[in-house]
């Protein structure tokens, strides 16, 4: 049996001093620096060198480069953006049972202003990515006529800049006060947590929503739906999950947290995995059938584009791995309590989200030829690596539970009934 360490006391805000700390587990505070310090290295390495091989891409095709670039980019976008929004959820719900998981999704959040950073590329081979550029091939189009005030590069350059800072302030501004309140005690800052979240969610909505119809959408200007950001929303809740509950379960293994997230915990992740799959498949039909019963000629064209040729089958996929197999999978309450299980579902449900935006992006450049560039799994990992950096970096810099959360002790206790 491992001891059981204690909190210091800590300093509430009105200058009291917390009599009662919570008591920890040894594996629940913070990790050996030393490993910690080796794999961010390994991984920071590892992610310049496919980085440099992915911008030699570029010399050999700028379009396939551009395309690899963005499918992978909005990938790390839907994680980041969802981890997001289970923070806010959390703290807009006051939810206990999950305070030793939120840590988790606000290290994944960290990644945020790297990838403001690593739009740049997308910035600069807009061109090569959207029609709606090509000015003299699409003047006589009276949609692009409609639509031309709003699709210009300046003004979607700007949009992205507003985007990407807003989601990076906000994700900085929730982490801090997160971790502050580890050092403190300060309960106040629960209750700044909860207000900032009420007109963050708002604001996280509204953005990711409009950062889907510019960066994925536009891609064939000529096509809309109004699911489209709901749609994305729905990949990134279901992805963050999966990749939040694949990050515990590889902690554990490693001996972290075996002592602090339990399987009373594993089952919430299953249920909520659960539920966002379904949610997913809801939104996705939900859009197919809607257009696919008004048959009109500006909408119908873009599902034609992927039910036939080689998109005919990865549709197909996408039904079944991303929807049907983890669906079935997730019934057992048995599935939802095992780590091996619900580590499989996670690892497959990420990798089938990836496949659900390469889906998006990839037709618009090979409208036959489904089949994968080298480009496109170069920079698949190049942007898992951008992802672990940041949550390396997290694990390095802050306790693994929000320790000075007034609600820990709840969490600790959980217990599923």
């Amino acid at each position: 049996m491992s001891t059981v360490v204690g909190i210091p006391r800590t300093i509430l805000r009105d200058g009291q001093v917390n009599q009662h700390p919570v008591s920890m587990p040894p594996d629940a505070v913070t990790l050996p620096q030393a490993p910690l310090s080796r794999a961010f290295r390994m991984t920071g390495g590892a992610t310049a060198v496919l980085a440099l091989i992915g911008l030699v891409g570029a010399m050999v095709s700028v379009r396939q480069f551009a395309f690899s670039y963005l499918a992978a980019f909005a990938f790390a976008v839907s994680i980041a953006l969802g981890s997001l929004f289970w923070i806010m959820i959390h703290h807009l719900t006051s939810a206990s049972w999950s305070v030793v998981i939120r840590r988790l999704f606000e290290n994944l959040t960290i990644c945020l202003p790297a990838l403001a950073l690593l739009f740049v590329p997308i910035a600069i081979c807009l061109p090569s990515l959207y029609g709606w550029m090509d000015v003299d091939a699409s003047a006589n189009d009276s949609l692009w006529q409609a639509k031309r005030s709003y699709l210009t590069a300046p003004w979607f350059i700007a949009r992205a800049a507003l985007y990407l800072a807003c989601w990076a302030a906000l994700a900085w501004r929730l982490r801090r006060w997160s971790v502050q309140q580890d050092a403190t005690g300060d309960r106040a800052l629960t209750g700044k947590l909860s207000a900032a979240s009420a007109w963050g969610m708002l604001l996280l909505a509204l953005t990711s929503t409009y950062a889907a119809f510019d960066w994925l959408m536009s891609l064939d200007y000529r096509w809309y739906s109004t699911m489209y950001g709901v749609y994305f929303w729905a990949g990134s809740i279901v992805s963050s999950m999966a990749a939040v509950t694949l990050t515990v379960i590889i902690l554990r293994a490693s001996g972290w947290l075996r002592h602090t997230i339990t399987e009373d915990h594993l089952h919430d992740l299953g249920k909520l995995l659960f539920a966002f799959v379904i949610f997913w498949g809801y939104i996705a039909f939900s859009q197919y059938l809607l257009i696919w019963y008004a048959n009109l000629s500006d909408e119908t064209p873009w599902y034609v584009l992927r039910l036939q040729g080689g998109w005919r089958w990865v549709t197909i996929a996408l039904m079944l791995g991303h929807f049907v197999v983890p669906f079935v999978v997730l019934l057992s309450r048995r599935a939802k309590r095992s780590w091996t299980v619900l580590g499989f579902v996670a690892g497959w449900v990420l990798a089938f989200h990836y496949l659900d935006l390469y889906w998006l992006v990839m037709p618009t450049l090979h409208a036959t030829d489904a089949g994968p560039h080298w480009l496109d799994f170069v920079w698949l990992l190049a942007f898992i690596g951008v992802i672990a950096l940041g949550l390396l970096y997290g694990l390095r810099t802050a306790a693994l539970v929000p320790v000075g959360d007034p609600r820990l002790g709840a969490s600790l206790r959980f217990h599923e009934e």
